[in-house]
């Protein structure tokens, strides 16, 4: 028996004994399986969540003067690592937590595996715990093998009162680990009285929120809407507000969370619509000027497959249209499931809703989304309006939005205006419609009803558009050229509110034209017939010079599928059919404005993102994407990296100002010794990278090198102080990738400096 058997049958023995032991043993293993299962988690070995808790109560129950914690950690996202890496590799994470756990706690305490990704430890309290203590954890964590950038939160629970259940302190701990879930620089929190009392006060809004629905607590208030153009009330947004009998008004921000994690937001969502609509008829029938109020969809209700049904009831049960109700989706929703959301809304808008996004600029959307996406109005979130703002105007991005929105066709309009001045810049942009404090608070039903009373009513219908365009392309010309007098006179009748017209009656003519009024040209009319030669030489002419070549050609002609073709391959804006009726026309020339005028304020900005603004040359990320488009015949490159050796020195002595006003004179000396085909960038602090094309002689490469760092210590910068460059060289033919071209000339430069200021090295393999 001691060499391991299980048991010993002296001889000679019955039958019938030797089946009851074997029965015994196999009985015995059986039930020393089933206390293992029951004892440890099948995936990590560690103890399982119900022994945890039994062998917890024995400790506290034969340890009652010992000081003890109850640790939980929660990892975030643990789905998605499942999702994306595979079960199998969340598995392997989860086994190495457990070993992770076994180590940390080891013979001191007791651990185990609570749910999926959840696992407990006891320990006995030894002092206050610190973030450094959790931050080593976590690396430890992520330091596994299968571990993809793991974010744990740790909750602590302190046992204090023998009375409460293990299962309780597990989730009290537990729910001081979520308390700070996606708070970024937060690794552990205490469960104390603080967040018992918002765990309790939540429980309070979760119980009570049948009840006040259907008491009616919930009120709708109206935050009024204006037009910019003429201060007049253009509608309002419906805003939810709960006056509990016992506790008063609460803040949407507590409760709304809530109700969207708990699915309630439905339900209140849709009691918004009925109230909202209820409203509107009421209006409508005391003769009320009709205004439209937006209301709020929720993630939820997009999910909802009888959304559409839903809302179509409602506005019909108040005889409404549906362009009444404009329904408010968050940025964030569009980008979470675009397909999904795009198909149930762009079903929204065919019905005849008006759909707005809503806190646009507090998220991420891309140009090209934003124009596959059914919207009719961009509203701006609250904090990007201040901030906006508050910059000047060239360096924010709001004129680009409003005239991104303009050539969308999309109304705008600005949430949390508050001041005279934020007003005042949304007018300069062109904004249409503005919300906030600056003009009215929300409001109960009844205020805002005393608001529609004095508003004027049946105001005819206002194009905004064509005043726009007038007031902002009169100063400029529109060259109409073609053979028809006629249609020249008809387009006159049609621009001359809008445009200068000047009519040219061949090639030669609207070339001249061309020439006289490049500066103020602002599109032209082509026929493909015009006299005196091909009348393509306009278009193609247009597009060589340089002062013109985005100035947008829409050219007319009979419809004919080459023709279209011909033109927009040469870069025209547009083709169109004639004949034509003026409206058309006068659509075609508004649209195809826009777009140049849309393209030219992204290529300003993608400029403006790509150049150092100190030195006019390319900064890192325009460099980098110079490299990128770099042509393998160009090869090969000389890669150039100069060092301004003496900057620190000049900033220390002389100061930062005189230390820019170096940067500035070197990068001019750089223009003045390259080619306009070579590229610069200003690549660091004190760092220029230089790449020239096409040079295949050494001799050369390195002559050019001396030569920019020469000139560069010839110039006078002060008198208690030389400026000089050093440079390193490397040569890149393009069979290696550019990285390796950058590490050989950074190796150069550090040659290049060991051998004093101002030195040039050229990398040799």
């Amino acid at each position: 028996m001691s060499h391991g058997a299980t048991d010993f049958v002296g001889k000679p023995y019955k039958p019938q004994i030797i089946l009851h032991r074997v029965a015994s043993i196999i009985h015995l293993r059986e039930t020393a399986a089933m206390i293992n299962q029951f004892q440890y988690d099948q995936l990590t070995g560690i103890y399982s969540k119900e022994y945890f808790y039994q062998r917890v109560r024995e400790f506290l129950r034969q340890n009652p003067g010992k000081r003890c914690d109850i640790i939980c950690s929660d990892i975030e996202n643990f789905k998605l690592i499942n999702d994306v890496f595979g079960v199998a590799a969340g598995d392997q994470l989860l086994c190495g937590i457990a070993e992770l756990y076994r180590k940390m706690t080891g013979h001191h305490g007791i651990y185990g595996r609570l749910n999926a990704d959840q696992f407990v430890c006891l320990l006995m309290h030894d002092g206050d715990y610190t973030d450094e203590m959790f931050i080593g954890a976590s690396e430890q964590v992520n330091a596994l093998s299968n571990a993809r950038s793991v974010v744990m939160k740790w909750g602590i629970y302190s046992v204090e009162d023998r009375n409460v259940s293990v299962e309780q302190m597990c989730d009290r701990a537990l729910l001081a680990a979520r308390s700070i879930k996606g708070q970024y620089g937060k690794y552990f929190a205490y469960y104390d009285d603080k967040l018992r009392d918002e765990l309790l006060r939540q429980q309070g809004i979760i119980d009570s929120m049948e009840k006040a629905l259907g008491e009616e607590q919930f009120l709708i208030y109206l935050q009024p809407k204006y037009r910019i153009r003429d201060d007049g009330l253009a509608g309002a947004e419906a805003l939810i507000r709960w006056k509990h009998p016992d506790w008063g008004f609460q803040s949407p921000a507590e409760f709304i969370p809530l109700f969207e994690k708990n699915g309630f937001i439905t339900k209140l969502d849709q009691y918004v619509w009925d109230k909202t609509c209820s409203y509107m008829w009421e209006w409508d029938d005391k003769g009320y000027p009709p205004v439209p109020i937006s209301v709020n969809v929720s993630r939820a209700d997009i999910y909802n497959e009888d959304i559409a049904d839903i809302l179509m009831q409602t506005v019909q049960k108040y005889g409404l249209s549906p362009s009444r109700l404009h329904l408010e989706i968050t940025e964030s929703a569009y980008t979470e499931n675009p397909n999904q959301i795009i198909e149930t809304v762009g079903y929204l808008r065919d019905l005849g809703f008006i759909i707005e996004m809503d806190d646009f600029g507090s998220g991420y959307s891309s140009l090209n989304m934003l124009n596959q996406m059914p919207i009719d109005i961009l509203k701006l979130d609250m904090k990007f309006i201040q901030s906006e703002t508050a910059k000047p105007m060239n360096q924010g991005v709001l004129q680009f939005i409003m005239e991104l929105a303009r050539w969308m066709h999309l109304g705008v309009v600005a949430e949390g205006v508050e001041t005279r001045e934020q007003l005042e810049r949304l007018i300069e942009t062109g904004c249409d419609y503005v919300q906030g404090y600056f003009y009215a608070k929300p409001m109960p039903e009844r205020e805002f009803e005393e608001l529609l009373k004095v508003q004027p009513a049946g105001e005819e219908a206002w194009n905004r558009e064509k005043e726009e365009f007038e007031n902002r392309y009169q100063s400029q010309v529109l060259l109409v050229a073609d053979e028809d007098s006629g249609y020249r006179g008809r387009v006159q009748r049609a621009f001359s509110k809008y445009y200068q017209v000047v009519e040219a009656v061949d090639t030669g003519s609207a070339l001249g034209y061309i020439s006289i009024y490049k500066d103020r040209m602002g599109a032209v009319l082509l026929s493909n017939a015009l006299p005196g030669g091909d009348s393509y030489c306009v278009l193609k002419a247009v597009k060589e010079e340089k002062g013109v070549w985005d100035l947008p050609v829409i050219v007319t002609g009979p419809p004919d599928i080459q023709y279209e073709q011909q033109a927009l391959e040469l870069g025209a804006a547009d083709y169109a059919d004639k004949p034509h009726s003026e409206e058309s026309l006068w659509r075609r020339v508004l649209h195809a404005v826009k777009l140049a005028s849309f393209q030219k304020r992204e290529r300003d900005l993608q400029e403006e993102a790509y150049r150092d603004h100190m030195t006019g040359v390319l900064n890192r990320r325009g460099w980098e994407m110079a490299v990128r488009a770099l042509e393998r015949e160009d090869a090969p490159f000389a890669f150039y990296l100069f060092d301004l050796d003496n900057l620190k020195q000049i900033n220390d002595t002389l100061g930062h100002i005189e230390g820019d006003r170096l940067i500035q004179e070197f990068s001019r000396v750089l223009r003045t010794r390259t080619r306009r085909t070579d590229i610069l960038a200003r690549y660091g602090g004190d760092e220029f990278m230089v790449i020239m094309k096409l040079m295949k002689s050494e001799k050369d490469i390195l002559k050019k090198g001396e030569e920019i760092c020469h000139a560069f210590s010839n110039i006078y910068f002060s008198d208690q102080l030389t400026v000089t460059a050093s440079v390193g060289i490397a040569v890149w033919n393009a069979e290696d990738s550019a990285e390796e071209a950058i590490k050989r000339t950074d190796m150069a430069l550090y040659r290049a400096k060991t051998n004093g200021k101002g030195g040039c090295y050229l990398w040799r393999e």
